[in-house]
Parts: structure tokens; C-alpha cells; sequence
């Protein structure tokens, strides 16, 4: 079911038109997503990280995913118990048929709303609506006005209720805003596969110039070039927010909500207590963007800031409960591919890796019967310390299982002493600049105009 909605904003309206002509990320429709890498989106795993315990089963609670795409719906619904009411919104009407077609074999029902998020929560049902579980990944930053949205989400949050967000860290993306800039500037549009040629062609040209824009578009990886709805999305879209870490607490704060912890994706903020159980804080974080130790976005988990948390927050695993509960398709699924991106778990042997997962699979839904739980803990304490750390950064071990096996002040510790800043190649200055100069002209006649683009260009490089 699809409800539509009017659009508020210009800039909304061509947020919605990138999405209607490139759908993110744009996977063949009959690729299968690896659903199971997506258990941080999941609201038994906020409840578990953040309450200390799962959500009732049998008492359907409301999840809405904001700017759900085409690939969320699928892998959310996956995760999501059957009685979870799922309620995805998203400005392009494509990219809700393409999210559609994927569910639609799910057997579980998925609401759909093509709609501005701030017009569907200020009207029915939605101003009446309690909300269990919100999730904006990489969505509010494309919102000009979300502080009306994170205000709006803290007034139908339910008084336990958590929001997940992700927004970019602005510190590190000045070169990817250069670069939006510059082919603004030499008037390339996302709508046009011709300008989307010229553009990526460009960027090509000028990073065989400059080892150090080479070295970023390398990390990237080739799908942010090769692939033209991700190529869009990157470095031709019609408005990014540029706020400031300092800027994104400060306006959650101010909305009513509070940061509470934070997902460090790339094993940047290994120097600090475990983000997932202490959230850092806005300074600790933009200290270390500013020379690039952090580059990772903000993925954040927040919950009400008159929240209170019960005096007992621990829920023991109910030894009753049989794992049969865990739904089969969880059961049957194999290890995250999370375990092959750290050092201290890329190691593990399969037959670790499968009962760590397993042992996850029963945390997060209260299942773990007490022979299971002593088998977890059993395996969990023959585990060298810097990998129980990172396992408890990955979310693998969950706060319940950290306090049965009486690991929860270890796992809380830094897992190493310092960080330090990435070696980036050097700038290639103006030295480049007659070349730069020569290929944007070529696309702009602009002089003025391509001299902007040029100066752009330069400084990305």
C-alpha cells in the first residue's frame, strides 16, 4: 500500500528528482542483498544495545525508515518480527516499486508512503502515532529542514523509543563539496547521462593529476564512479547539508533527543571507550576529523533526552524461551561479512565465527537457553582480549552477554592507546592548473564559470 503526499520545499522537489531518475544504490532487481550485514538496523538490536533487553514478540510495535530507498524495505523486513508494523517513506515513487517488487515474496506486510517526511508526520495517522523505532540512514543530511524533523520524531517518539540516523561528517566531504560545485559550475546535471559521462570523465582526467584525489576515489572504491546512480549521488546532488559534528549534536540536543551511542565502522576511535556503550562526545569527535582520524559519517543511535532508564537494566536470558523462536530464516543465515574487515576477527575460524553469530542470533532475542548461554560465555572468554573488544564494537557481543560472562568493564576499555592520522598524499597545488584550466574549458565557455569550476577542482586536488 502506497499513500502519497504534497512536497513542501523546492529543494525537496529536487531531492525527489534525483531519486526518480537515479534510484540509490540501483542493484540489478533480482540481485539478492546480503540481508544479514544489516543487523545494526534492526530495532531488537537497539533495544538489546540500548534497554538491555529484547523487544516482546508477541506486542506489534511501529518502525518507520525514513528515505528507505529500494534496498531498506528488504532487509529491514528480513530482520524485523512479523508483528512489527514497518512503515517505509520515501520522496521517489520508483524507488518504492523497485523496494516493492523485492518484498513482495516476503510474505509480511510493508507499508509504503511516497511523501515528505515532515508532511507525513505533521497529518493523520502519523500526528497521532507512537513511534517504536525510527531509522534515517543517510537521509536528514538531504533534508534542508531537519531540525523540524528530528523535532517532529521526538514528539511521536514513544517514551522508550530510539531513532537511528546516520548524517555525513562534513569535515572530511570539503573536496566531494568542491567537486559538486565545480560540475555546477560547468552546468552538468544528474537527469543527463551525457552530463554524467563528461563528468565522471573529467574527474578521471584530473585524478591521474593529483595523487591525492586518486587515493580517495580509490578508497571509494569503483562502484562510486562506474555506477551512475551511486556516481550521482556522490558528487551531482541537488542539496547536501553542511553542518558540522558540533552542529548535529547541538541540533539533536536541542530537539529534545540525545546521542547514546555510535557505530565506528572503520576502527577509527579504537583510543576511546567502546562508542557503542559511550557514546563520544562532539568534541572528541570533531578533534579527530579535523585531521582526518575519524572520516567515517556519524552513525548514531538516539533516544528521548527525558528518558530514564529503569533501575534494573539488565534482562537475564530467559532459560524457558526455546531458540525455536528465532525465526528460520535468521537461523539459516551465515556469518556477517563484518568478521572479514577487522584484524583481530578476519582470522577466526568458520566454525567460531558461525557459533559467535548463532550466540548473537539467541542475545538478541532473549532465546538463549542457560546451556546455550554457558557454551557463549565459554567461547567468548578462550577469545584473545582485542577480539572480545572488537566483537563488542561490532555489536556481536551485546551488553546481556558482556555482563553474563563478567566482561562488560574489559569490553568498555579502549582497544588501543593512540590513533593516528592517515598518511594523504600531498596536494598537487597550482601546478596542475593550466590542465585544469584546459579541461574545463573544453566543457564550459563560459570564463567565469569555468574559472570557479577550476578553482574548485584545484583545491579537491
Amino acid at each position: 500500500m502506497t499513500r502519497k503526499y504534497p512536497f513542501m520545499f523546492a529543494n525537496v522537489s529536487q531531492v525527489q528528482a534525483l531519486y526518480e531518475r537515479r534510484p540509490y544504490p540501483h542493484y540489478p532487481l533480482w540481485a539478492k542483498p546480503l540481508w544479514q550485514d544489516g543487523y545494526l538496523g534492526s530495532s531488537q538490536f537497539s533495544s538489546q544495545l540500548l534497554l538491555g533487553h529484547a523487544r516482546d514478540l508477541t506486542v506489534p510495535h511501529n518502525f518507520l525508515s525514513i528515505g528507505s530507498g529500494e534496498i531498506l524495505p528488504y532487509i529491514l523486513r528480513q530482520w524485523e518480527p512479523a508483528v512489527t508494523n514497518l512503515h517505509c517513506v520515501d520522496l521517489s515513487q520508483r524507488s518504492l516499486s523497485r523496494a516493492k517488487f523485492r518484498t513482495a515474496l516476503l510474505g509480511k506486510k510493508v507499508t509504503y508512503h511516497q511523501a515528505d517526511i515532515n508532511h507525513l508526520l505533521a497529518e493523520h495517522p502519523f500526528d497521532q502515532m507512537m513511534i517504536d523505532h525510527a531509522e534515517a540512514y543517510g537521509v536528514l543530511h538531504h533534508i534542508p529542514s531537519f531540525k523540524t524533523t528530528l523535532d517532529l520524531l521526538q514528539q511521536r517518539l514513544s517514551p522508550n523509543g530510539i531513532v537511528r540516523i546516520m548524517v555525513y561528517n562534513r569535515h572530511v566531504r570539503d573536496w566531494i563539496w568542491d567537486i559538486n560545485r565545480a560540475f555546477v559550475q560547468l552546468n552538468l546535471h544528474f537527469n543527463s547521462d551525457r552530463d554524467l559521462g563528461i563528468a565522471r570523465t573529467l574527474l578521471k582526467k584530473i585524478a591521474r593529476l593529483s595523487p591525492r584525489l586518486s587515493h580517495r576515489l580509490a578508497q571509494m572504491g569503483p562502484s562510486s564512479l562506474d555506477n551512475n546512480s551511486r556516481f550521482a549521488d556522490t558528487f551531482l546532488h541537488p542539496w547536501e547539508s553542511r553542518a558540522s559534528i558540533k552542529t548535529w549534536f547541538s541540533t539533536i540536543q536541542s530537539s529534545g533527543l540525545r546521542p547514546v551511542a555510535l557505530y565506528d565502522r572503520y576502527g577509527e576511535l579504537d583510543d576511546l571507550p567502546n562508542p557503542l556503550w559511550r557514546c563520544p562526545t562532539a568534541d572528541e569527535l570533531t578533534a579527530r576529523a579535523l585531521d582526518l582520524r575519524f572520516e567515517n559519517n556519524l552513525e548514531l543511535w538516539l533516544m528521548r533526552d527525558d528518558y530514564r532508564a529503569p533501575k534494573t537494566t539488565s534482562q537475564s536470558l530467559d532459560p524457558q524461551q526455546s531458540s525455536s523462536s528465532i525465526p528460520w530464516r535468521l537461523r539459516l543465515t551465515m556469518p556477517t561479512q563484518r568478521f572479514k574487515i577487522y584484524d583481530e576477527t578476519k582470522s577466526l575460524s568458520f566454525s567460531t565465527k558461525l557459533a559467535l553469530w548463532q550466540g548473537f542470533l539467541q542475545s538478541l532475542h532473549n532465546t538463549s537457553g542457560q546451556g546455550d548461554q554457558l557454551k557463549l560465555i565459554k567461547l567468548i572468554k578462550t577469545l584473545a582480549p582485542p577480539t572480545t573488544k572488537r566483537l563488542a564494537r561490532m555489536g556481536l557481543i551485546l551488553p546481556c552477554m558482556a555482563r553474563a560472562a563478567g566482561l562488560a568493564t574489559e569490553l568498555m576499555k579502549p582497544l588501543s592507546t593512540s590513533m593516528s592520522p592517515p598518511k594523504v598524499p600531498p596536494h598537487s597545488g597550482d601546478s596542475v592548473k593550466d590542465e585544469v584550466t584546459r579541461l574545463c574549458a573544453e566543457i564550459q565557455t563560459n570564463q567565469p564559470r569555468s574559472a570557479q569550476a577550476v578553482l574548485r577542482l584545484i583545491r579537491a586536488m
